[in-house]
Formats: structure tokens, sequence, C-alpha cells
């Protein structure tokens, strides 16, 4: 991305519906393109960094160094490494400092989880931002939710349903357009448990909530659910009511460790992934409103459809999982991106191409959209970035020209999904020749640390080894036509020698549902 190098180190980056920030070393925010695509147009092409009030600018430096961020659909927020929460909605107004009126937050020294007295209560561990929500898990208080802080008032419709909240009056200590009061948030029921330490003592009634429930790991905010795990490998859920709050949990029994070991949880608008013991569980939030309605009739959700697990994603090494809109990206902890899901009027979210896209196993569906074949959820399909890989498929094209054997075998590839689903899973494979040098590090060219996505677009945090990236291939591409190969079906048409499987020949289960 176009001037991210001269913002330093970045640690963290994360795509918001219509933007993507990232947070440097530094504890600086910077965001590209704009934060809320309902209300305003246009947006930023260069990053920007977001501002805090200029009251703020000469004090105390933690105060205003971010240590964790979140992005949202359509705004920002950011914790302090004192422990404070702010909150942007437009790239070009200074946050707004949240407050609550009926919790007492205590600042953090050093990014910690102790307060200057010594305790962790009313500390703030974390903060998330979400379809249309904010939050934040408060330690002695538990995940608390409210509605976004606006940083200019909005006209309403009278049906539109959000939590109110004033500046903060004369009598506060910030003044009204550094600091937003909120005056009705609620705390998710039973998420307030803190383990104890060392020799301290709980209540009976603690006691049990630790046994039932267990102290709140991580935690995800989609469109009408919040998702969270424990540390006794249990997953809950709680829906929004009509009146924006939530006053019950439910546990999700088939996500249960049998290990009793901690879970994590991913997720964002409609879509979510439970990591566990090298299982990559997806479902999405029609499964939770299934759930829910059968909480009294069904408490063990007994043959309750809608889990998934991906062939490509089980004990694969999976760090994280990133949803968008429609599609979504999986991290491995080799540093290898790999594409789900569907791609919405070639907007370019998968990563795997424009015009060569279903050379990378994706075949037109409505409109401009294009859907991966299910051969591509046996192994996934890799994001590349060399331009040397786009060159060798436009080659491939372009042998079809002049090659009426290859020509044939195109049309084959065309018009039948099953041939286009496993030619490209031998494209995926000849794809690792580019990787064999891994260098001294044992990275290779391109290792991401991070991906993330949202709405219609994917970005990802990638260390390049720029010797490896400009290396030329010794993988002889050039030479090399449409290619000739053994399907599930038979031999492909022609009298060239039948091109080898880099990795063997998948065992393709017929009929495999689409993801």
């Amino acid at each position: 991305m176009s001037g991210a190098q001269k913002l330093g180190v970045v640690v963290d980056l994360q795509c918001g519906g219509w933007s993507t920030t990232i947070l440097n070393s530094e504890g600086n925010l910077h965001s590209v393109g704009l934060l809320d695509g309902e209300r305003h147009f246009g947006g930023q092409s260069n990053f920007k960094q977001l501002v805090f009030p200029p009251v703020f600018m000469d004090g105390d430096k933690a105060a205003i160094t971010i240590r964790q961020f979140s992005a949202g659909r359509s705004h920002i927020l950011g914790l302090s490494d004192s422990g404070r929460i702010w909150s942007w909605h437009d790239m070009n107004h200074p946050a707004t400092q949240i407050k609550f009126a009926n919790i007492d937050l205590k600042d953090c020294s050093s990014g910690g989880a102790e307060s200057s007295n010594g305790s962790a209560y009313g500390t703030v561990k974390q903060v998330i931002a979400g379809w249309s929500y904010s939050s934040a898990y408060i330690r002695g208080v538990g995940i608390t939710i409210w509605s976004p802080v606006r940083p200019r008032p909005v006209v309403r419709r009278p049906q539109a349903r959000r939590l109110h909240m004033r500046p903060v009056t004369d009598q506060e200590p910030e003044s009204s357009s550094d600091t937003m009061l909120v005056l009705e948030n609620f705390e998710l029921p039973k998420t307030k448990y803190q383990r104890p330490k060392g020799a301290a003592r709980e209540s009976t009634l603690d006691r049990t909530l630790g046994e039932e429930v267990g102290q709140v790991e991580n935690y995800i905010l989609l469109e009408h659910f919040v998702v969270y795990v424990t540390d006794i490998g249990k997953v809950f859920c709680s829906k929004f009511d009509e009146k924006d709050k939530s006053d019950n949990i439910l546990e999700l029994c088939m996500f249960r460790s049998q290990t009793g070991k901690t879970l994590d949880v991913q997720g964002s608008f409609r879509r979510f992934a439970v990591f566990r013991d090298g299982e990559v569980i997806i479902a999405e939030q029609s499964y939770l409103e299934a759930c829910w309605t059968a909480r009294s009739n069904n408490p063990e959700q007994t043959d309750i459809a809608g889990l998934k697990r991906i062939p490509a994603l089980q004990h694969n090494n999976i760090v994280s999982i990133a949803f968008g809109d429609f599609h979504f990206l999986a991290l491995h902890s080799t540093g290898k991106i790999k594409s789900y899901g569907l791609e919405i009027q070639r907007c370019g979210a998968l990563g795997l191409g424009d015009q060569l896209i279903r050379f990378r196993g994706a075949s037109p569906a409505h409109g401009m959209n294009f859907t991966l074949h299910p051969h591509c959820y046996m192994h996934g399909r890799e994001v590349w970035f060399r331009d040397e890989q786009k060159d060798w498929l436009n080659h491939l094209l372009e042998s079809c020209k002049n090659d009426e054997e290859a020509a044939q075998r195109f049309d084959m590839f065309l018009a039948d999904n099953d041939v286009a689903g496993e030619v490209s899973e031998w494209i995926e494979q000849e794809g690792k020749a580019w990787d064999q040098d891994s260098g001294e590090d044992g990275l290779g060219a391109y290792f991401a640390l991070r991906v993330s996505a949202a709405g219609w677009h994917s970005g990802a945090v990638l260390l390049v080894n720029e010797e490896l990236a400009n290396k030329a291939s010794t993988y002889d591409w050039r030479s090399k036509s449409f290619p000739r190969l053994e399907l599930s079906s038979g031999e492909m048409p022609g009298s060239t020698p039948l091109d080898t499987w880099r990795e063997g020949r998948p065992d393709w289960q017929p009929g495999s549902d689409h993801f």
C-alpha cells in the first residue's frame, strides 16, 4: 500500500467497512479510505494519522499512546497505554475519550493490568468495535457494550434504536468537546469473573461462576450477538434485544472443549470461527439465532445445522481467520495467506487476481461475482505476491491461442466446473515452485504477519525479503502450455505427455458441499 513504508514498524493492521487502519510501534494510528461510508463521500487516498484533542497533546504520553485498537464497520476504538478508551468516526476530527456514568475506569501504569493502587478492578483489557456497537472488556465489570459515539449530533429517524449519551458537563475534568460520558450502556451477564491469584479467597457465588462460566479470555461482536470464550474451554453467546441490551447468555455446547483447554474465537459481522485443539469450526450468525431460539426445548443444541469444518483449515497451523462480508482469509503459521468465499464485482478481495482469477479456482456467479469451486476448500488458494506468477498464468492463457490441443483443453476448463476445479489445484501445486528457496531465516520472500478483511476488501502485513522477491525463479514456465492432466474423470485430450502433479493428484470427494 502506498506510503505505508514511511509510517515505521507496523504492529497491527485492520480493515473497516470502507477503511484500512494500521498501528505502528510508536503507538500511532494511521488510516486510509473513509471511516463512515454511509455518511460521507470521498475518502483519504493516502494514510492520515488519527489525532487526539489538543488539550491532551502536551500531557501524559501514555494517555494517547495506543497499545490496542479495533476497527469496526464505521468507527475505530483505541486503548491507550494508560488504559483510556478513544473513539474515532472521522479521520478529519480528533478522537473522543469515552467515559461511563456508572463505571469508574481506572488508569493503569505502562499498559499493565493494575492501576496505581495495585488493583486490576476497573482497568480496561481490550476494546472491540463491531458492526453497530462499541465494547470494552473491563476487569471486574465484564464485557461492556454501548452505542458508538459520533463527533457531531446526528439526526435520527424516529424508529432508530440507539443508546443515549451526553457530553461531560463543566464539572467533569475534561471539556465537552474532548470527552463523552456514556449514560446508557450495559454489562454482559456473567462476564465479570476474574480468576483469583495466589492465596486470594473468593466468595461461594464467585467460585460457582468460575466453575460454570469461567474467566473471559477473548470475545467478538457480531451484528446481533456477542460471542466469547472462557478459560475453562467453553464458548458463550448473548443476543442484543429490542432495547439494545442483553440479559442472558447461552453456552454453545457444540464448541465445548473436551480437554478443558482454552479456545479462541475470531469473527465479525455475520460469521465467526472457533479454534479448538487444531480444529477451525466456522458458523454464521444464523446458527446462533437457531441455538438461541431453541435454548428452552433443545439446550444441548442437538442436530442444529450450520457448523462447517473446511478441510483446508483443519489441523493446518491456522493462526487467524479474517472475515469480510462475503469472503474470508486464513493466515497460517508458515506465513501463507489463503482465500475462501465469494468475490463481489471483481473487487479483488480474494487476492487471487482479476482477469486470471478463473485459473485460481473461481467461477462466475451472478453478474460480475466470482465464487470458488468446492475443490478449492480441500487445500485452499494461496494469495501470491510475485509478478512473475501472474506472468506465468498469462503465458498459459496465451498458449491456447497458438496451440489447438491446448485450446481444446482450455475449452474443457471453461465448460466443466469439475475440470476447472482440478486444473486450478494443479496450478496451486505448481505455484509452490517459487517457494523452493526459503532463505537463511526460512521465512521465504513473503511472510505474512497479520491478515484482515472487512466489507469487500482485505489487507495484510508482510515481511519482505527483497533479495528473494527479486530473484528469478528456476521454474521453466515459459516452455509450458496449458496443462494436459490426468483428472478424476480420465486423461485430458491431446498428444503431448501428461503433466505431473507436483504433490500428487488429490482424491476428490464428489458432491462436496459449497461453503
